[in-house]
């Protein structure tokens, strides 16, 4: 190799260093400049463009405010257009198909010193999905620039993040270890993002976990109609055909689903022996409308698979139902559905769907 060859590859070298000096002089600048539109709220720092104005700082304090069981109440931070609607709060993100529920989720709120990357935001939202808790967990990071609450993106660059667990579903409430095991995933992800981080008081948590699990008990009622065979058991294939006629869709073996036009669940049919000389026909009420079509329809589908399969509608003690029972049943379920409402639940709604949906 002679002088000129080392020349050249000296030369090279310069350039590159150059180069890469340069590059990153031009992100810290960025950086710079989007740290400074997040400190005084007045643009884009990267595009030169006016932005809108900030949300307020302020976040809802995730809380429980229902009343005795005799007289209950909706929750104070939630102002509803109509008894029980979910109404989201001004600035509550909606991310993925989530809605921020200040009855269902508690909430922790990470302030980043600096823009902190979607690599690191994508990271954090692996941090809670490796926890592997019983109840879902969501992650929505606050884009200056589009000035609103999304799902991280590998090429953004956020400024706040949100991390959120439900706190009781009607299988699972948040206990101690797990509440214990979620703000502790934040806490490292607050140190990764430089973010601050203010540890909640953890038996409050607890407690306000405790108190939605005894709201969600409370309102966790089925009402079920019992179709006993009056002669041989019911085949499998005359069951099947029954159910398809009267609108239900097999699950899975012995189970069928009924839906409505919204997807929510009105009624299930249950094989309940391995005779199969019994069914189970079950309204969970607060999946469905709240209303009496699905009582109506509860009624009119026993009747249907009664005459097709040759049963009889029973109890659960096996006395028959008589013509009354609907009206009585109806009755009782107007203020189930009242307290349902007065407590901020509103039947077949979002906060019920997230409280008892089952896979």
């Amino acid at each position: 190799m002679n002088d000129l060859h080392l020349v050249l590859l000296g030369v090279g070298a310069v350039l590159l260093v150059a180069l890469f000096g340069y590059n990153k002089w031009q992100e810290r600048q960025a950086l710079k400049r989007l740290d400074a539109s997040m400190r005084e709220g007045v643009g884009d720092a990267l595009l030169g463009e006016a932005a809108p104005i900030r949300r307020q700082s302020s976040r809802i304090e995730p809380r429980l405010d229902v009343g005795a069981a005799e007289e209950p109440r909706a929750p104070a931070a939630v102002e509803p257009a109509e008894p029980g609607d979910l109404v989201a709060p001004p600035g509550a993100p909606h991310v993925d198909g989530w809605m921020e529920d200040p009855l269902l989720d508690f909430v922790l709120e990470l302030r980043c010193n600096h823009a902190f990357d979607g690599v690191a935001a994508l990271e954090a939202r692996a941090q809670l999905d490796r926890l592997a808790l019983p109840l879902p967990t969501h992650l929505a990071v606050w884009d200056p620039k589009a000035q609103h609450w999304t799902a991280p993106d590998r090429f953004g660059f956020y400024s706040e993040l949100l991390a959120s667990v439900q706190m009781a579903t009607r299988r699972q409430v948040l206990g101690e270890i797990d509440a214990s095991r979620f703000v502790s995933a934040v806490q490292q992800i607050a140190l990764a993002i430089d973010a601050d981080f203010d540890a909640p008081e953890m038996g409050r948590l607890v407690a306000q976990a405790a108190e939605l699990d005894a709201l969600c008990a409370r309102f966790d009622v089925q009402i079920t109609l019992t179709l006993e065979a009056q002669g041989t058991p019911m085949e499998g294939s005359a069951v099947s055909a029954a159910a398809g006629d009267a609108g239900f869709v097999a699950a899975r073996p012995g189970l069928w689903h009924k839906r409505d036009g919204q997807g929510r669940l009105l009624s299930t049919l249950t094989a309940t022996s391995l005779l199969a000389d019994r069914l189970a026909l079950t309204l969970d009420v607060p999946l469905a409308p709240g209303d009496r079509d699905s009582l109506a329809a509860l009624f009119t589908a026993a009747h249907h698979l009664a005459a097709r399969l040759d049963a009889r509608i029973v109890d659960d003690n096996g006395r028959p139902v008589d013509a009354t029972a609907q009206g009585t049943i109806g009755a009782e379920l107007e203020k189930l559905y009242d307290e349902m409402r007065a407590a901020g639940i509103e039947p077949g709604g979002p906060r019920a769907q997230r409280l008892y949906a089952v896979a």
